[in-house]
């Protein structure tokens, strides 16, 4: 009987090894957004947006082939009606999963890891390693995301439409870290490449770069310039904890005036952590703007997100839009409403 038992466990230990050398990671998400725009804005009413994500990932070192390697591949669905181009005329869009009805490759990637180096290449979504605010990012406005001077200003490859780019960082130690990227300057349009598989490099294209300095993994500061209108930024965020549940969170980004309609923008705000694994958060972002009359659009942003489980959570959340800026004609300010539910398998 002791035998059985010893080649039992011997055979479970095996099993173990091999379970955690699988080279392959699998990872779903879904998001909807429930939405209704009380007050202002294009027009009152409500609607629903969603996003669902399958990402598949390829280690080479557990595979056994080479050290260091990985694979990305991630996958996006988009629906519904679009809350701002229908409802809010908001230049900042209210949700950062507002981009039409699209199915498409998001990201395809090849990233290898020499030590404290990295290199990234293939088809990339800029924001999921530059312009990262870990604060910001639990807000749903997508100026949270990439600030708003950098979003209109120049063709950047965040979502919906990614690019094609080399990316490099370089962990100097425990504090620094820096990292820069080149990406094709104009990605192809979605009326072009319905899918993201249809990629052109035009010689009119150009080229866009980026580059950040890290310290602490809280403090990051960057800058960008696009070749062909030779336009460029500057941007800075900052995570500061204030307590152990309590967090703040900055954003400033700058642009020449003469190349950008929106030339400066600035966002911030708080998240408090509430009964272990429920949050709440308060921020506001406001992009200053030069052009159709306007002069500023302004959001303010209250959330409580519910955590249902490890991998379900609901976020009410409430938006106040002030002089909503995405269209040429002059509207009232908007209140808007959401319910997002947040799914990880």
């Amino acid at each position: 009987m002791l035998k059985k038992v010893t080649l039992l466990a011997a055979m479970c230990g095996i099993c173990g090894a091999v379970h955690a050398q699988n080279p392959f990671t699998f990872e779903g998400s879904y998001i909807g957004d429930v939405w209704y725009n009380a007050a202002g804005g294009v027009k009152t009413g409500g609607g629903f947006m969603g996003m669902g994500n399958i990402r598949v990932g390829f280690d080479t070192g557990k595979a056994r082939l080479w050290k260091g390697g990985s694979f990305f591949i991630n996958g996006a669905s988009i629906h519904g009606k679009s809350l701002t181009e229908n409802y809010l005329g908001d230049m900042q869009v209210a949700s950062n999963i507002d981009a039409g009805e699209h199915t498409y490759l998001h990201e395809l990637w090849y990233r290898q890891r020499l030590g404290p180096v990295s290199l990234t290449l293939g088809l990339q979504d800029l924001n999921a390693e530059f312009m990262v605010s870990e604060g910001a990012g639990e807000f749903v406005n997508s100026s949270f995301g990439v600030p708003p001077v950098i979003a209109t200003g120049v063709p950047v490859p965040i979502f919906p439409l990614t690019g094609l780019g080399m990316a490099a960082g370089w962990q100097v130690n425990d504090r620094w870290a820096v990292q820069g990227a080149l990406f094709d300057g104009n990605q192809t349009s979605f009326d072009h490449n319905p899918n993201n598989v249809h990629w052109n490099f035009g010689k009119d294209d150009g080229v866009l770069a980026v580059g950040e300095v890290h310290f602490d993994g809280r403090f990051k500061l960057g800058a960008y310039y696009h070749s062909i209108d030779s336009n460029y930024g500057f941007y800075a965020l900052a995570d500061q904890p204030v307590t152990g549940r309590l967090s703040l969170f900055g954003q400033l980004a700058v642009a020449p005036k003469s190349r950008n309609g929106n030339n400066h923008s600035v966002g911030m705000g708080a998240n408090y952590l509430i009964a272990g694994r429920h949050t709440a958060g308060l921020a506001a972002t406001y992009a200053g703007l030069r052009n159709a009359g306007h002069k500023h659009e302004t959001a303010v942003e209250l959330y409580y997100k519910f955590a249902l489980s490890d991998n379900i959570a609901l976020q009410p959340d409430v938006q106040y839009i002030f002089n909503p800026s995405g269209t040429e004609e002059k509207l009232p300010d908007a209140l808007v409403g959401m319910l997002r539910l947040h799914v990880d398998f």
